[in-house]
This record gives C-alpha cells, sequence and structure tokens, in this order.
C-alpha cells in the first residue's frame, strides 16, 4: 500500500511538472494598434533594416572618394641583411657611416654583411585628378538615392503592415460574424429537431439545417487557419520570432470620400523612389564625364622622409625626397573609349527608366482612384443589402417558431444574413486597403 501511494504521489507530481512547462510555452498576447504595429515595423522589419544597411554602404562608398582630395600618409619599416656590394654600400651611405675604409677595392667587391633598417613615412597628394573628381559627385547621389530607398522602402513595409493588421482584424471579424451565424444554426436546428418530434416537420428538414450547422463549423475551422495566416504575415513584417498571439486592437478604418483628383506632376517629382530616380540619372551624368575625364593626364605630388641604422627604429640616417608625376594614357586598348560608351548608354537606360515610371505613376493612381471609388460604392450596396438580410432573418425566424415558415427558407435566409455581413466586412477591407495603396502611390495621407 505504501509502494502504491508513493507511485501514485510521483505519477502527480510529473503531471503536474509537465502541466507547468505546458503552461510556460503558451506565449502570452500582444495587443497592438496600427500605429504601434508600424513603429515597431519600421524599427524591427528586416527588409527597412537592409535598405537602411545598403543606405550606409552607399554613404562609406561615397566617403572613401574623398582620396581624390585629400593626401594618403604612410609609415613603413624595412629591415634588411645584406652582402650584395652595390645595396651593402648604399645602406652605408644611407646610414650616414661610410668611412675611408669602406672604399678599399676589396670591401668594395667583397663586403661584411651589412644590416639596416629604414624607416620611411611617405605623404602622396593628388593635383589633377578630373575623374576622381567626377566620381566623387557621382558617388554622393548615389548614396542620396540610397537613402531615398530606404524611405521608399519603409513606406512599402508601412503599406504591407496596415493591409496585413487590418486582414488579421478582417480574419477577427469574420470569424465572430460565423461564430454567431453557427450559433443561429444551432439554435434552428435544435428548434427543427423539436418540431421534427411533434410532427411538424419532415426528416429532411432536420437534416438540411444539420447540414448548415455541419458547413458554418468548416466554415469556422477555415476562419481560425486565416486568422493564424495573417498573423503569421504580421509577425514576419514586425520582425517577431516568435509565436505570439497578435490582438489588434483597432478595428477596420471609417470610409472616406474620395479625393476628385491627385496631381500626378507633384508626385512624380516628390515621391522618394522618384527623387531616387533623379539622383541615380545624376549619378550616371557624373559617371559619364568621370569616363570622358579619363582621357585627361592626371597629376600627383609626393614626398617621404627616411631613416636608415642598424637598429630597429634609429634616425642615424635621415634623407627626404619630394616630386611631382603626370600620367597620362594616350591608348589603352579601347578601354576608355568603351567605358564612356557603357556610361553613355547607362545614362540613356536611367532616363528611359524616369520616364517609364512617370507614366506608370499616372495610369496606377488613376487605377487606384477608381478602385477607391468603386469600393466605396461597395460598402453602400453592401450596407444596405446587410439591413435587409438581417430583418427578412428576423421575420422568418419568428414565422419559423410559429410553423408558418419552410426550414429551406429560414435557412436560406440565415445564409443570405451571414454571407451579406461577410460581404460588408470584406468591402471595408478592401476599401482600406484601396485607400492604403492610394497613399502608398502619393505618399501623402489622405483625410
Amino acid at each position: 500500500m505504501t509502494l502504491t501511494r508513493l507511485s501514485f504521489a510521483v505519477a502527480c507530481i510529473l503531471t503536474l511538472g509537465s502541466l507547468s512547462v505546458a503552461e510556460g510555452q503558451v506565449p502570452d498576447t500582444l495587443a497592438l494598434s496600427v500605429q504601434e504595429a508600424i513603429s515597431r515595423a519600421q524599427a524591427d522589419n528586416f527588409q527597412v533594416r537592409t535598405a537602411a544597411a545598403e543606405t550606409d554602404a552607399a554613404r562609406a562608398g561615397a566617403r572613401r572618394t574623398l582620396a581624390t582630395f585629400l593626401p594618403q600618409v604612410s609609415v613603413e619599416q624595412r629591415a634588411t641583411a645584406t652582402t650584395d656590394p652595390l645595396n651593402a654600400f648604399g645602406f652605408l651611405l644611407k646610414q650616414q657611416a661610410i668611412t675611408e675604409a669602406d672604399f678599399a677595392p676589396e670591401r668594395l667587391n667583397d663586403p661584411d654583411r651589412v644590416e639596416n633598417y629604414a624607416t620611411q613615412v611617405t605623404v602622396q597628394q593628388p593635383v589633377f585628378n578630373p575623374g576622381g573628381f567626377f566620381e566623387r559627385r557621382a558617388a554622393t547621389r548615389q548614396a542620396q538615392a540610397a537613402g531615398l530607398g530606404t524611405q521608399r522602402t519603409a513606406e512599402m513595409v508601412r503599406f504591407r503592415v496596415r493591409m496585413q493588421y487590418y486582414g488579421l482584424v478582417l480574419a477577427r471579424e469574420r470569424l465572430s460574424v460565423i461564430a454567431t451565424a453557427l450559433e443561429a444554426a444551432r439554435s434552428n436546428q435544435s428548434q427543427a429537431e423539436d418540431l421534427f418530434d411533434q410532427g411538424m416537420l419532415t426528416e429532411a428538414d432536420v437534416l438540411a439545417a444539420r447540414v448548415r450547422v455541419l458547413e458554418l463549423e468548416a466554415d469556422q475551422t477555415e476562419s481560425r487557419a486565416a486568422v493564424d495566416d495573417a498573423t503569421g504575415q504580421l509577425h514576419y513584417l514586425l520582425g517577431i520570432e516568435d509565436p505570439t498571439p497578435i490582438v489588434p486592437t483597432d478595428g477596420l478604418p471609417d470610409p472616406l470620400d474620395v479625393p476628385a483628383q491627385i496631381d500626378v506632376q507633384m508626385v512624380n517629382d516628390e515621391r522618394s523612389d522618384m527623387r531616387a530616380l533623379r539622383l541615380q540619372r545624376e549619378a550616371a551624368a557624373q559617371r559619364l564625364s568621370a569616363s570622358r575625364a579619363a582621357l585627361l593626364p592626371a597629376i600627383n605630388a609626393q614626398g617621404s622622409y627616411e631613416w636608415n641604422d642598424t637598429v630597429p627604429l634609429g634616425t642615424q640616417g635621415q634623407n627626404w625626397t619630394v616630386g611631382v608625376s603626370l600620367r597620362w594614357t594616350i591608348f589603352g586598348g579601347f578601354e576608355q573609349v568603351g567605358g564612356v560608351q557603357q556610361a553613355q548608354a547607362n545614362r540613356r537606360a536611367s532616363e528611359l527608366e524616369l520616364r517609364d515610371r512617370a507614366l506608370q505613376n499616372e495610369v496606377e493612381i488613376e487605377a487606384a482612384l477608381r478602385a477607391l471609388q468603386t469600393s466605396r460604392e461597395r460598402i453602400d450596396q453592401t450596407e444596405a443589402v446587410v439591413e435587409q438580410a438581417r430583418a427578412s432573418f428576423r421575420l422568418r425566424s419568428d414565422r419559423f417558431e410559429q410553423g408558418l415558415e419552410e426550414t429551406t427558407d429560414l435557412l436560406n435566409a440565415e445564409t443570405q444574413r451571414a454571407n451579406s455581413e461577410l460581404a460588408a466586412l470584406q468591402a471595408r477591407y478592401t476599401h482600406a486597403v484601396n485607400r492604403f495603396r492610394l497613399e502608398l502611390l502619393t505618399e501623402q495621407g489622405l483625410p
């Protein structure tokens, strides 16, 4: 008996422990408003962070082009040992250690081992490098374009977050509508079974009521999966790596009046990606100038100060050297000519891309306005249908309870009511997405 009680106690402890672990694995609920979701995405979304890193890389690349104007300073320490007659005498000369005995023919022809430690400071200063000047300007424009590209990426992520956030709201609202319809269908089934027992309905009526319940239960399962899918998409956009359930605190936004028109020219002038394209066009023009400037000579100055000694970092022998060099590549195997032609083609491509995007914006904005207007009208239509469907269902429910309505008519009325409510939710969501898309295309908030 004692052993049995001990085994039972151990089993209880293990069971409670496993339940505690399971409860510890249940993630907490994260309640978010749409603005909180957007703010979190701007900070943690991987696409935004990647674009920001690419912008930092472009700015660093532009900073590298400062070498076109600024000097380069280097320090070098060399250690050498030799018995080569020429180098041995030269090292002694650099060390300022030559004596009369070093001019003896036998020492000149067969010197002893000579060690030399040279410390050299070198300064190189570009004087005239026109190609580098234009490359500097091109890199600066490219870095500015990358910054605007990051801004556009943030706008795209903002659009996707709003769409997925309200997609989750829609999925949860759909689940609520289906739950209400399922409750009504089960009530109808119960009433049908009672009336069947009283001999007022046929078995076919009861089966029809049961089929409706099964259909709604299947819809409920699909809607729960849709909630999970929308939550997963929102996790990805917000950079959340754990399966924390998200509970949106905002409902579907109210419909808005459709603006009469959009100034497309202003959009093409002010939108971040359009400004980035213009900067890229300017960068292509600067690279074309840099390719042409490569045909000109380059002038650079150089100076060095050197110490030579028999010990590391010694300062026994000192000397300095300064000079100016001019380099002019007369013929580079068509490398310069090909570079100019390539830069010209890149400039034409950037110009054509800018014009193509401007035309595309006009078409997309007009389509977005039409879609927004259509979805606004659709909301009014579905709301009217919902009112009529609810009234019809109430009327038929009352008549069904009195035995004055067919089961099929009641089920059709309930189905129509549920479908109309779902259609109304979908219309509001579609209208919101159309609004967000128009705001993305214009980068302007709509009132």
